[in-house]
């Protein structure tokens, strides 16, 4: 079974071949974002967690998010820090080519709006949105980033929970289903760094921020977002 640091690294590996893959074809406009909720705990937290994936599905079936997504990845990272769970849908988003040209644009603030909507709840609410560009893209060696964060996720206690229930964990839907399929889910990712394709700023720059994505529960001493 995958430590969550590993599975952690074979996801951001497979989604930037997934981005590399996509930006070789089209033009799309690339979106990370965080939604969750804050300070739950242990007595709620599997009521949350329902409400949570409930909205979301929910969310991505309003127009202004139907009409600029072409699809997405998504993950649940669930960071438990002392007796409080602090839970989160990662999303790596391909918005339409016109996304930042006209009224398809959805501003921050209307991302809060939407969250909030969509799983009923108004206050406690955590939402944060990075467009993905590559101009602030890391130029640091690859394989020194993956050494790095693997000796630093070693010191990082992950464990299964015996309080919450199992749930589907990731997820890709449409553009970013189709691709991960044509790259094919028996091709097994042995993280051959002399393979990586780092010609593409934008796959790297998203690259870089997956690697803090952690399917399933986690503890740390002190929150790192």
């Amino acid at each position: 079974m995958l430590l969550s640091w590993e599975r952690a690294v074979e996801l951001a590996y497979l989604n930037h071949q997934v981005i590399t893959e996509v930006n070789n074809k089209q033009q799309v406009n690339w979106l990370l974002v965080d939604l969750g909720l804050e300070n739950i705990t242990m007595e709620q937290i599997n009521q949350i967690l329902d409400k949570m994936l409930i909205g979301f599905n929910r969310l991505f079936k309003y127009k202004s998010i139907q009409q600029a997504s072409l699809g997405y990845f998504r993950m649940l990272d669930i960071v438990k820090k002392g007796d409080r769970y602090h839970p989160r849908i990662h999303i790596l988003l391909p918005m339409i080519k016109s996304y930042f040209q006209g009224r398809y644009y959805i501003k921050y603030d209307n991302w809060i709006s939407l969250w909030s909507r969509a799983v009923g709840i108004e206050n406690g609410l955590f939402v944060k949105v990075k467009v993905v560009n590559g101009r602030d893209a890391e130029r640091e060696n690859i394989q020194e980033k993956l050494l790095n964060f693997r000796e630093q996720e070693s010191e990082i206690p992950f464990r299964e929970s015996q309080i919450i229930t199992p749930r589907r964990l990731i997820g890709y839907s449409k553009l970013l289903k189709n691709v991960t399929e044509h790259l094919g889910n028996d091709n097994k990712l042995h993280l051959d760094v002399d393979e990586f394709c780092i010609n593409d700023p934008v796959a790297n720059q998203a690259f870089f921020h997956m690697l803090d994505w952690h399917p399933g529960v986690r503890e740390e001493e002190k929150l790192l977002f």
